[in-house]
């Protein structure tokens, strides 16, 4: 029997194929089996093609791979970047309009030509193409046809559903007649487990509203729109309220008043329009006002490749900003990681009164899986140091930025009695009075300055002793130590149990913080290995850097992986083989 079967619907915008395949994987993943989507689209407002890859298994998955079982096609284009993809033995199923040509198929490949594409005027007829597509698909792979109808019901109104479980059904039996219809190589049954079919982003809106997040800010741009586009529809029954501000700069300052407030905030954008928040982002870490921020990362640099992924903005959202100031950088690396992480920003944001950066990647925030429901046990909310009016009036007069010894003073938000202050983005004194331009201050500026950076950076220590900042995954020693960070996880996990089952040794390092860099755990953990292969997404070894700028240590092969696609478990395998070779 085979571990998993992908499959992948490809045809123009409009045609609905990312449809098709999240009703694949919702079917599949009430009944027992896991699901991994991945969708691909192309920057264009409209037309062009789109492809959803659905990748299924009877274990949990953490990736998506190359190779398809079954590929189902509405457009030339599809079928023509996807010839190489298909296995020895795979089903091909497109629409009669498609010319297959035989000679570029690898062996045994089983080719469907059916009527798919629907008849018709409107982008209603196209869009009931993808139920045509989803009948023959049953009819030929032997995956069940009422899964896919009971989930086609909870979606559609009865009226637009009867028209698509008519077409569904006309597809299967004529399929059906071509096909030796075959049996579905997964066991699909009845699952009591409850599941959800979850991407990162929706897992990032999750733990931000179980975090109590009261205010979102931001201004769309691709692939972190779809934090606020959930928080905009969800937030309002939890308290929530969301703001499209005119630009990136209103919205990072919207976000810094929210958390000057005493608010919970987050705000969400890309590589290009975190470039535009960067000074604002100066001003949280100076003014010590605590706020959540998400870069998803996409091609670049400039507008770059809006729709597909890469990990290339480490280095820059680790050192944006002028001056220097402590900022928190997580890298999460699953949907998981993704709802409990950006649960425990907003505490580590307020409880050290610093700007807390999620950064993840198209590929994450857009791909679903499916995931248990979030066990929330154990959550719990801190807000640090924050006043209240008996400790404000023992303490008078009231030093917002007071200097002790772990760099964090009691903050006070606006209506407080006895807390009033200044909070400015000038360098400053205790009392939050400019060190330059007061007179109070005019003999002791250099003084003064001194304090107030050492008094930023007193925090490191403590947020590194704080932070769970690495994993190890798999044993403690091995013959080769993965070192990867983001999204990369998923792919490098699989791919270290593939080494495993051929015989090889091989461990995972994941970064999971990266600023303040945890030196000592990565030194811990490096210091062991025999040998380590480096896994990113960009072209720079961003992460090998930084590793080598703290610890010394130089990885000693690096894989990386920069034509706007993630790593797939099988290609880090041939990797992992060459390396030990």
């Amino acid at each position: 029997m085979n571990k998993d079967f992908t499959c992948l619907f490809a045809g123009e915008a409009g045609y609905g194929v990312m449809s098709a395949g999240s009703t694949l994987a919702k079917a599949a993943g009430r009944n027992g089996l896991w699901a991994f989507v991945v969708n691909e689209y192309p920057s264009l407002i409209k037309g062009g093609l789109n492809t959803c890859l659905v990748r299924l298994a009877a274990s949990p998955l953490q990736a998506h791979e190359e190779s398809l079982d079954f590929f189902a096609g509405l457009s030339q284009e599809g079928l023509e970047q996807n010839y190489s993809r298909l296995k020895p033995g795979a089903a091909l199923l497109v629409d009669t309009a498609i010319k297959v040509e035989s000679s570029r198929l690898p062996s045994d490949v089983r080719v469907y030509l059916l009527p798919l594409i629907q008849k018709g005027s409107g982008d209603v007829a196209k869009i009931m193409s993808n139920s045509a597509m989803l009948g023959a698909f049953c009819a030929i792979s032997g995956f069940p046809l009422e899964l896919v109808e009971t989930v086609l019901a909870g979606e559609f109104k009865p009226e637009v559903f009867a028209k698509n479980r008519e077409l569904l059904r006309a597809a299967f039996e004529l399929a059906a007649e071509q096909a030796v219809v075959a049996s579905f190589p997964l066991p699909v049954g009845a699952n009591p487990a409850q599941k959800m079919l979850i991407n990162g982003n929706d897992a990032i809106s999750m733990g931000a509203i179980q975090a109590g997040c009261k205010f979102a800010a931001g201004y769309p741009m691709t692939p972190g729109s779809s934090v606020l586009t959930y928080l905009a529809d969800h937030g309002p029954q939890f308290g929530l309220v969301f703001k499209q501000a005119e630009d990136e700069i209103a919205a990072m300052n919207m976000l810094i008043g929210a958390g000057y407030a005493g608010v919970r905030a987050i705000g969400s954008t890309s590589g290009g329009g975190f470039a535009l928040m960067v000074e604002a982002l100066g001003f949280a870490g100076l003014a010590e006002v605590p706020v959540v921020m998400v870069n998803a990362q996409r091609g670049g640099p400039s507008t770059g490749q809006p729709t597909r992924t890469a990990q290339a903005d480490l280095a820059f959202v680790i050192n944006s900003s002028q001056g220097e100031f402590p900022r928190i950088v997580l890298a999460v690396g699953d949907v998981e990681e993704c709802f409990v992480e950006t649960f425990r920003a907003f505490n580590l944001a307020e409880k050290y009164q610093i700007p807390v950066i999620i950064l993840t990647d198209k590929y994450l925030a857009d791909s679903s899986v499916t995931h248990p429901f979030f066990n929330t046990n154990g959550l719990t909310i801190e807000r640090g140091k924050l006043a209240d009016e008996t400790w404000l009036a023992a303490n008078r007069p009231y030093k917002r930025y007071e200097f002790t010894d772990d760099g964090v003073s009691v903050r006070a938000v606006p209506g407080m009695a006895g807390g009033r202050h200044i909070a400015t983005s000038y360098t400053h004194g205790e009392d939050g009075f400019y060190s330059s331009g007061n007179r109070e201050y005019a003999a002791t500026e250099p003084e003064i300055t001194v304090k107030a950076l050492d008094k930023l950076f007193a925090k490191e220590p403590h947020i590194l002793a704080e932070l769970p900042a690495v994993k190890l995954h798999g044993p403690e020693t091995a013959d080769l130590t993965l070192v990867a960070w983001g999204s990369t996880k998923g792919a490098a996990l699989e791919a270290m149990e593939l080494a495993k089952a051929a015989g090889l040794s091989v461990n995972l390092l994941q970064v999971l913080y990266m600023s303040p860099f945890p030196a000592a755990a990565v030194e811990a953990v490096l210091g062991k290995a025999k040998h380590t292969l480096l896994l990113e997404g960009n072209k720079t070894a961003q992460l090998g850097a930084l590793i080598r700028m703290h610890t010394g240590i130089y990885i000693d092969d690096n894989y990386l992986k920069y034509d706007s696609r993630a790593f797939t478990p099988s290609l880090i395998l041939e990797k992992i083989k060459e390396v030990l070779a």
